[in-house]
Formats: structure tokens, sequence, C-alpha cells
């Protein structure tokens, strides 16, 4: 009976030993798994103070610059305080990201930049006056060597057959103004003379017409913009110099020749980089529209390109890369370090309580382990005991 107690006795206390050894373990592997979100948090931590948020320049009104948290309004919305002019263009599509006005406008004025600059500004009904012509359409342009425009602005197919050139109404009154003037003189002799040659492409008199329109603008961009403010509802309301001449309130006396200009410059680049697509409006502003921006930049899915007024073209920047006379630059976002300095303590905090927990748990499970191994040893000895007396006798 003694050997038979001793032995039920050690297996009771081996089956427990295995299943403190058990829970020993199981608490090492959580220790393991902490040991790796401990990692992990460590890693978020690193990544928040290596972040950068893209910022971009504008005048204080002395001169100086204030760097703001750059986001698609910031950046692409028309600003008279933002020292450059930039667009965003999708680096999978080519194309240039615009907010839904602009791309209602250029999709209805995609041929012509100056009528889109005018509709951007909230113009484009005042092109030209309520003139039903043959056709029973408001006529709006004028003929310029080989054809004239019987159709809505910007439609390319004439009545008869022949490639035409489009003016609107408001650019051929103040041409005729000006019809000798030195500075449209040659733009016009050369237009004409691409019009009546045999030998020019319709190309080769569209750019005659652009050069044109572009010499009538640059030195005539001011009078032209008091025909767009007449009251178009009176026909005979054609002369903004005259002492009954009424204006649309609604825009403003002075030419905003830098807005106009603004959207001049965007047209060019949505035309040469083949179109346009619409930014999804939740991005557009915000903290939720600066980090769009950022990991949309950072991630090479969107360029940033910025004008040069001095070159008059657009060209792709950087800004990592990017010098001040581009006004960009990449800061820490303090706002995000201290959120992330919070959460790294507080859920440290959190893994180093689960942390103590645990070696206190193995601890106690130890010292049940070597209670266990000493009982086992001198049940070992007990039983030992027995056999030695028991069976002594038969030696």
């Amino acid at each position: 009976m003694g050997m038979a107690a001793s032995q039920a006795t050690l297996l009771m206390i081996t089956s427990r030993l295995h299943d403190v050894e058990y829970k020993a373990q199981n608490i090492e592997n959580q220790k393991i798994a902490l040991a790796t979100q401990k990692d992990e948090l460590y890693q978020n931590y690193c990544d928040a103070l290596d972040a950068k948020k893209i910022q971009v320049a504008f005048n204080n009104g002395d001169g100086t610059r204030n760097f703001i948290d750059a986001t698609f309004s910031t950046m692409c919305a028309y600003n008279p305080d933002r020292f450059k002019q930039y667009s965003l263009k999708d680096a999978s599509t080519g194309k240039i990201i615009v907010d839904s006005n602009t791309f209602e406008n250029y999709k209805d004025f995609n041929s012509d930049k100056y009528a889109f600059a005018y509709a951007m500004l909230g113009m484009d009904a005042d092109f030209g006056w309520p003139v039903e012509n043959d056709h029973g359409r408001y006529t709006m342009g004028m003929e310029v060597g080989i054809g004239i425009s019987n159709e809505d602005y910007g439609d390319g197919n004439a009545a008869n057959g022949s490639f035409n050139l489009f003016m609107t109404d408001v650019e051929r009154k103040v041409f005729e103004n000006h019809r000798n003037d030195e500075k449209l003189t040659k733009p016009w002799d050369l237009l004409q003379e691409a019009c009546n040659s045999d030998s020019a492409t319709d190309a080769d008199k569209q750019d005659a017409l652009d050069n044109f329109r572009n010499a009538l603008y640059e030195n005539f961009g001011s009078e032209i913009y008091k025909y767009m403010r007449l009251n178009k509802n009176e026909v005979s309301n054609t002369d903004p110099d005259a002492a009954n001449a009424e204006f649309n309130e609604e825009y403003p006396e002075e030419f905003p020749k830098g807005e106009f200009n603004y959207y001049v410059h965007l047209f060019e680049e949505i035309q040469a980089a083949g179109g346009c697509q619409e930014i999804d409006p939740q991005y557009e502003a915000g903290s939720e529209g600066n980090e769009w921006l950022n990991n949309m930049v950072n991630s090479g899915k969107v360029i940033i390109d910025v004008y040069d007024e001095n070159k008059k073209e657009w060209s792709e920047t950087s800004v990592a890369t990017s010098t001040n006379q581009n006004y960009l630059q990449e800061v820490q976002d303090e706002a995000d370090l201290k959120k992330a300095e919070a959460k790294y303590e507080h859920e440290l905090g959190i893994i180093n309580q689960k942390d103590t927990k645990f070696d206190r748990d193995l601890s106690k499970l130890e010292t049940e382990r070597n209670a266990m191994k000493t009982e086992m040893d001198a049940i070992k000895t007990v039983r030992n005991d027995n056999i030695e007396r028991t069976f002594g006798i038969f030696s």
C-alpha cells in the first residue's frame, strides 16, 4: 500500500508539474507577442518622427513668406497671395486633377483658352450680343479671311464646308477700334497671309489666329473686359465708353488680369496633358486633403507642376528637391507627432503593465514548480526506501 500510494502521489504531482510548465510556456509566448507589439509600436513612433507634410508659401503682404499646409485648394485654387501657380497631375493617366467647376468649364470650352478663362470668371454668357443670324443662332464669330462663323462659338464646321477661324463679337469690336495699331498690324497681316495661302494648313491658320488673339489680349485685354461687362441684353449698348453704357455689376470694375491669366495658364496645362479629371471633393481641403496630397505625392501617384512666369511654361517640380524658388517645403507635422507620442506612451504603459503581470505569474509558477520538484524528489526517496526494505529479503 505504501508503494502504491507513493506512485499515485508521484503521478498526480507529475500531472500538476506538466500543467504548471504548460502555463509557464503559454505566458512566455504571450511575453514574446508583447515584445513584438512593443517593436511595432516603436517603429510606428519612428515613422511618425520621420513623417513630413508638404507646405506651400503665401505672401504676408510685406514680401515675407507664410507657409501653410498644402491641399488641393491651397495649391490649385486661385489665390493672389500665393507666390506660384501649381497643378497636380495624375501619374497614371497624365491628366490634370481639377475641381468640378473647372472640369465642367473645360468640357464646355476645351477649344479656346480665353473663352475658358472668362467662363471660370463666371462670364461665359457675355461673349456676344443676342442677335440671330440666318440660321436662327446667336452669332459669336467674325470673318478673318476664309470663312464666317455661322454656328455657336467653338464649332469648327462652317456652313460652306470651309475651315473656320473664330473670334468673339467682343474681340471683333476691340479689334475694329485698333485695326491700324502697330501692335496688331503684323500679327493681323500674318493671319491674313495664312488665311489666303493655298499651302497653309488648317493648323497653320489656327496658329496664326492664336498669335493674333494673344497680341490682342496682351495689349487690349482691359478694353476687351470692358466690352464683356456691358449689358448684352440691349443690342444698341455696344460701346463701353458711351454716356449711357450699362454694365453688369456682378463683375468687378477693374479687369482681374491676374486671375484671368491664371485660368489661361491652367487651360494650357490641361491641353498639354490631354485633358483633366475631377478630384473627390472630400480631398480638396482640410486635414484630410493634406493627408491625401502627402500620400499621393510621396507614393508617386501625383506629380506637382509649377508655372514659370519668366519662361511662360509649366515644368515638373519635386518637394524633396525643390528650392526656395518654387516656394514649397516639407516639415515635421507637429500635431501628428504629439498624437504619436501620446499614443506611444499610452500603449507602451499598457504593454509594460501586462509584461510585469506576466513576470509575477511566471515567478509564482516557478516557485510552485520548484516546490513540486522538491516534493517529487522526497516521494521518490520514500518509494525507493520502501522498495529496498520490502524486496531486500529476496536478495
